[in-house]
């Protein structure tokens, strides 16, 4: 009985994956491609960003999680007939809010800079990187996520990496195939918006 209901629970997790996945490609095959934000260094021809509804939902999901678990951290400090287990869960709840809401500001801060012989990769944390398109070795698909996308290479050393949900992503690849045709764009990386 037990094994059914298990198997039950995988299958609908599993169909539930797939059918997000399926519907977010097809809204971002039909959806603009632009990205509108404005761009820091000098020359940028475009930008590759983050759309703002996914920085908008894992912000909103960080705020509510935070609220109802500094909420439950109130009920059980007090309340002594609370369990241990609602303090620590309102504890843990505060912490993943937190987490959610430091993961939406990263972002708004990750996105690329594209010049037209250098690409400027604006990390979640970490300071700018200046990437020279001479410089690069490779581009491998990024395996990272469910709906791929592109990683450039200097050797082994990652220089950027952009996933195909992104705003500027299709002008990237472009870019890409014409001031550097001699490195290959994976199959895996060909945007969403080509058929």
């Amino acid at each position: 009985m037990n094994t059914s209901i298990t198997l039950v629970s995988v299958g609908v997790a599993i169909a539930a994956m797939v059918i997000v996945t399926v519907a977010v490609s097809a809204g971002v095959r039909r959806s603009p491609s632009t990205a509108t934000y404005r761009a820091t260094k000098a020359d940028v021809l475009f930008v590759v960003s983050t759309r703002k509804w996914q920085r908008v939902m894992v912000r909103t999901l960080g705020i509510v999680v935070f609220a109802l678990g500094l909420l439950l951290s109130l009920v059980a400090a007090t309340r002594p007939s609370s369990p241990l287990s609602m303090g620590i869960a309102g504890v843990a709840m505060v912490i993943g809010g937190g987490a959610f809401i430091l993961l939406a500001r990263g972002m708004a801060r990750l996105r690329l800079e594209v010049t037209p012989d250098t690409i400027w990769a604006f990390p979640m944390v970490a300071a700018p990187r200046e990437v020279p398109l001479a410089e690069l070795t490779a581009l491998a698909p990024h395996i990272g996520n469910n709906y791929g996308g592109v990683v450039g290479k200097s050797g082994s050393k990652t220089r950027f990496a952009a996933n195909r949900l992104m705003l500027g992503y299709p002008q990237l690849i472009q870019h890409l195939r014409q001031y550097r045709p001699d490195l290959t764009i994976p199959d895996a990386s060909r945007p969403l918006q080509e058929a």
